[in-house]
Parts: structure tokens; C-alpha cells; sequence
């Protein structure tokens, strides 16, 4: 397994309880890449439903249903294997940053209902600060069933049940030359030759250098993460009363809550400067800073404890995919929704490994597509994130 993260891990654990020699290989520590450092937002993946009707209505609703196990999943390997990862079901808001983007999303949970049962609902303006304690928004939506984790805590609570059940994991272990032999392959590992008889590259957004079919395929974009230091209780209790996990409706993504110990706020944001020299990393902090000021510009005083970020990995169609590549496995391209969803794929590729029927999932059957003049480098994203912010621009302008 190349990559220690919520794939390679959850696909480990399983291999391992089916009695198989499994070995975990990942480049720094496991769980080093965006599985630790997420905002551990987790969600029953009502926001996939319109992702899966460009393909059609039967796609929109396998994507749902397979999102409703996504995150069953979780739950059971959480209680199974006994981790203590601060999972609890709290809901989850999104702001709408216009009154037509308001009205919108109430067509969009119409359509919903009429496909599959859904319990989320509206809350309109005047009713929103018992949700979040803003005026930016104009109501919003509210899907109760959305639960948050402390994603650094889950990965490590993987990586032992993994490990007790039998895997052996590697850290410090980048692999390179990577090939296919009669009967199996082989790879090297700190100057050492590797044999394997399969193989799984889990390494989603950080699978460019591996192999040229997916860095040709696996769009990697940075995610930024600030913490604030702690705010008195009385200010947690007026800016997040539901303690939910939140968002705003805005293209050029922001995503937010409270701690796990419901202490702080993180707030999540997309970066483009990944060098992650102390000057870069300053100039993220101050640039996520700003957009949770927007948001909750009484906090212009608090300070930061903390900043991070993570590799994402992104799709042309905006969904994962699991397939096979030159006789190898893959599951990969979560588009920064992939704390449930690389969890459950990763289960499945197991299963597929394994020559079982439980692996069947729908992100096997869809086509997993490149662009031309794409060849590993999002030379786009500054464009595209400069574009999509005007449209915010403009919709509040007319909102």
C-alpha cells in the first residue's frame, strides 16, 4: 500500500483482518499529508447529488446512497476498532451569501426530496444567528446529519488497528521505480528493491511523481487551516451555538467550526502558495485570517495559535475515482471531501484486492478523464480561484 492516509490505512486494515501480509508505505509519517490536516468535516453527501446528474438522475443517486455509507463506515471502524477521534454528529450549515443563492438552495433540496428521503432544511435570514452568530449571510441550509472528527486523532487510531491487526507501516519510505514483473511488481523504497504481488496507490493528492497516468488525471490544490487561540465561552456560545460544522456558499471555498474541544475556531480556506517556507505560510495565515474576519469581524483582535495545510486531490468531474492502472489499484480524487468518502473507498478497494463482490462501487464505473495540456501542473488554479471570486463579487453585488 503506497500511502499512509485514510485510504491506504482503512484498505490496510482490512487486508490485514483478511489475513494478508500488508505493508504501508508512505513518503513522511502516516497521515502526513491532508488526512491529518483537514478540518475533519464528515457528511452524509447531499452535495454530491448534483455532481452525479451530469452523468444521470440513476449516478446522482448511487453517489448519495454510497455517501450515506461513507460515513456509516467511519462510525463503525470508529467503534470497532475503539478510537478516540472526538466523532459526534452535529450538523452541519451552510451560509447563502445572496438571497437568490438562498432561494436556490431551497430548489435544491425540492429535487432532492423528490429522488431520495432528505431531512435537511432552510433557515431563513432572521432565524440564522440561532445557527451562526453573522450577519453575512442570507439563511441558509442546515443537514442535521453531518458529524465532525479530529482527523489527526482518526488516522492515528487507523494506523494502530491497522497495525494490531498485522499491517506493518513505514514512514520515511518514498517509493520510487515503480514497475510491473511477471507476476507481481516492484518498487524501491530508501535504495531497496520491493517486491509485491499487488499493489494500491492511495497517495490522492500527492500522486503526481508516481505514476504519469494520474498525474495527468489528480489535480492537486492546497487547503489552508488556521486556528484561533482560545475564546471565552460566552463567545463560542453567540458564534457557533449549535457548535456546527459550517461553510459558506461562496465557488472559491471556505469551510469552518469550533474545535473538537469547543474552544477555538478553525477555519479552512484554499491556498495556492504550497513552498511552505515561514514566509509563505505567514502570508496564508494572514490570507484564511481575512476570511474569517469577513465572517466574524469581532474576532479582528484574536490571535492565532495555529496554522497548516494539506495536498488535495481534485478530479476534472469532481468525483473520486477507484480503478486499476497497468495491473495496480487506485482509489483517489476526493475534491477536499475525503475524510468519509477516502475512508469507504478504501474499504472497497480492499474488498476488490480481496476478488470480493463488496467491492463494487459506483466510482468504479464512471470515466476517469484527463484535459489537454494538463500534465501534473494546475497552471489554471490562479486563474480559475481570481475568476470564481469575481462571481462571489458579483453575486453579492446583486444579492
Amino acid at each position: 500500500v503506497i500511502g499512509g492516509g485514510f485510504t491506504g490505512l482503512n484498505a490496510a486494515l482490512v487486508l490485514a483482518k483478511a489475513g494478508k501480509q500488508v505493508c504501508v508505505f508512505d513518503a513522511e509519517a502516516p497521515g502526513w499529508g491532508a488526512s491529518s490536516r483537514n478540518g475533519g468535516l464528515l457528511g452524509p453527501g447531499w452535495a454530491f447529488f448534483d455532481t452525479g446528474i451530469t452523468y444521470s438522475p440513476q449516478v446522482a443517486r448511487r453517489v448519495v446512497e454510497e455517501s450515506f455509507l461513507s460515513l456509516q463506515h467511519v462510525k463503525n471502524v470508529v467503534e470497532q476498532e475503539k478510537i478516540d477521534c472526538d466523532l459526534k454528529v452535529v450538523g452541519y450549515f451552510r451560509g447563502a451569501m445572496t438571497s437568490r443563492i438562498y432561494d436556490n438552495l431551497g430548489r435544491y433540496i425540492e429535487r432532492l426530496k423528490r429522488t431520495m428521503p432528505c431531512d435537511a432544511y432552510l433557515v431563513g435570514r432572521s432565524e440564522q444567528h440561532k445557527e451562526v452568530g453573522t450577519d453575512l449571510y442570507h439563511g441558509g441550509i442546515v443537514m442535521p446529519g453531518y458529524a465532525g472528527i479530529h482527523p489527526a486523532k482518526y488516522v492515528q487510531g487507523l494506523a494502530t488497528a491497522a497495525t494490531r491487526a498485522g499491517a506493518r507501516i513505514f514512514g520515511d519510505a518514498r517509493v520510487s521505480d515503480l514497475q510491473s514483473k511477471a507476476g507481481g511488481f516492484t518498487f524501491k523504497v530508501r535504495g531497496r528493491e520491493i517486491a509485491a504481488h499487488q499493489v494500491l496507490l492511495a497517495t490522492n493528492g500527492y500522486s503526481g511523481a508516481l505514476h504519469p497516468y494520474l498525474k495527468r488525471r489528480i489535480i492537486p490544490v492546497g487547503s489552508g487551516i488556521i486556528a484561533t487561540e482560545p475564546l471565552p465561552a460566552e463567545v463560542m456560545d453567540r458564534l457557533m451555538p449549535q457548535r456546527r460544522m459550517l461553510a459558506g456558499s461562496q465557488r472559491v471555498v471556505t469551510y469552518y467550526r469550533p474545535s473538537p474541544d469547543g474552544t477555538r475556531i478553525i477555519f479552512g480556506g484554499r491556498v495556492l502558495d504550497m513552498s511552505g517556507g515561514e514566509k509563505s505560510l505567514v502570508a496564508n495565515a494572514e490570507y484564511i485570517r481575512g476570511l474569517l474576519l469577513k465572517v466574524f469581524p469581532e474576532l479582528e483582535k484574536t490571535k492565532l495559535s495555529h496554522y497548516w495545510h494539506g495536498q488535495l486531490g481534485f478530479t476534472f468531474d469532481h468525483l473520486p475515482h477507484v480503478t486499476t492502472i497497468e495491473g495496480m489499484f487506485f482509489s483517489g480524487g476526493y475534491n477536499g471531501t475525503g475524510v468519509a468518502r477516502a475512508s469507504w473507498l478504501g474499504y472497497k478497494i480492499a474488498q476488490q484486492m480481496l476478488g470480493s463482490d463488496r467491492g463494487k462501487t459506483i466510482y468504479s464505473e464512471l470515466k476517469f478523464e484527463t484535459r489537454p495540456y494538463f500534465f501534473g501542473k494546475p497552471w489554471f488554479l490562479p486563474l480559475a480561484v481570481w475568476y470564481y471570486g469575481m462571481l462571489d463579487k458579483l453575486d453579492q453585488r446583486d444579492g
